[in-house]
């Protein structure tokens, strides 16, 4: 009888250069991973800033529009009833009948 042929066995052991490399890049992925997260770093932008600075600049001018529409108002309502004190007594019927009607 003939001896079969011998079969071929790769050698399945690394070599010890690649088993460096391949500790030295999974050394680099796990330090990687423990570095700063990305939401941790600052980053500045002058355009967004002067962007924010005006809108918060015309957030000022109208609520300062908005005090001084009130101050206006609350003038007017003194003004109001003032004006209502001194209308004579006789008026206030004739007015209460034409408020009533509408």
């Amino acid at each position: 009888m003939t001896d079969p042929a011998p079969s071929y066995r790769p050698d399945r052991r690394i070599s010890r250069p690649i088993r460096r490399v391949l500790v030295a890049g999974a050394a680099v992925v796990a330090l990687s991973l423990l570095a700063v997260p990305a939401n941790a770093i600052v980053v500045f932008d002058p355009s967004n800033y002067a962007q924010n600075v005006l809108t918060a600049a015309r957030m000022l001018q109208s609520i300062d529009h908005q005090i001084t529409s009130l101050q206006n108002q609350a003038t007017m309502l003194v003004n109001q009833a003032r004006n209502l004190s001194r209308l004579p007594v006789s008026t206030l019927s004739q007015m209460q009948a034409q408020v009533q009607r509408t």
